[in-house]
């Protein structure tokens, strides 16, 4: 009976680690047919020196890597008449599939921007090879300094085997409902990391757009690597669950084992 015990408990901890196995698989890449970008959310407005803005961001939904995804806006007046067309690249240079990226498309002309009464967007792209993941965010924190404008600060260490030249660290910041507000960039200093070295960032986001701000995200890039994405928070307490389900379960064969050892000793 005891040794049915044993083997039950033992098919039980695999048939759990290969779910979970399943699971972390599933959270990391979905499979998807063919390469595809959408567009997230977006918003528009009229900046303090009267160029209009449309900030958003981008997903790579499909299954691989694309390059030159490009946002091209054209712009109406309030008889939707086209007064305005531009056009802007994706901060990220490579998207990965599953990642995100925002944009900042705005019109130059002053006069054009004023007229601005709605939008539209549309957004091409490239097939490419995926960069290595070699780019680790060891820590970052944020405040606000005595002129109003919010600081992201941290520290980028390069986890690859080669230089990480033009280390650029990417913030975008997000409202209550998770709509993109801003996005703003830096270079790390020095811009080129060596392996195994680190490197401190600050981003900064001026005072006028502040008070949109509810939390940001970092994304980073080098010309050789992406970065290593975060673990999933919703995943970490079920590999804990599964580490001490499995640890009860090496316990109590153990004991079940010694229990029996020590029966046919007498």
């Amino acid at each position: 009976m005891l040794k049915r015990l044993e083997h039950f408990n033992t098919i039980f901890a695999l048939t759990m680690f290969l779910t979970v196995l399943i699971i972390f698989a599933s959270s990391i890449s979905s499979v998807k047919a063919v390469a595809s970008v959408n567009i997230l959310s977006h918003i528009g407005y009229l900046d303090s020196v009267g160029y209009y803005h449309v900030l958003g961001e981008v997903q790579n939904v499909g299954d691989q890597a694309v390059n030159y995804v490009k946002i091209t806006g054209t712009f109406y007046n309030s008889s939707h008449i086209v007064v305005g067309t531009d056009f802007t690249f994706t901060e990220l240079n490579v998207l990965l599939a599953g990642r995100k990226s925002p944009f900042d498309l705005f019109l130059f002309d002053t006069g054009q921007s004023a007229q601005v009464n709605h939008y539209s967007l549309s957004v091409t792209f490239y097939p490419t090879s995926p960069l290595a993941l070699g780019l680790a965010i060891l820590s970052n924190s944020s405040y606000i300094d005595g002129i109003g404008w919010m600081h992201v600060v941290g520290e980028i260490k390069n986890i690859g085997s080669v230089k990480a030249t033009y280390v650029k660290v990417i913030t975008t910041y997000y409202n209550e409902t998770g709509g993109v507000v801003d996005a703003r960039f830096t270079f790390s200093d020095p811009s080129d990391i060596n392996p195994n070295q680190t490197a401190p960032f600050d981003v900064t986001l001026t005072s006028s757009r502040v008070p949109y701000v509810d939390r940001y995200e970092l994304t980073a890039e080098s010309s050789q690597y992406a970065i290593v994405p975060e673990l999933s928070s919703m995943l970490i307490p079920t590999l804990f669950m599964l580490v001490t389900l499995l640890i009860i379960m090496v316990r109590y064969n153990y004991h079940g084992s010694y229990r029996k050892k020590a029966v046919g000793m007498r």
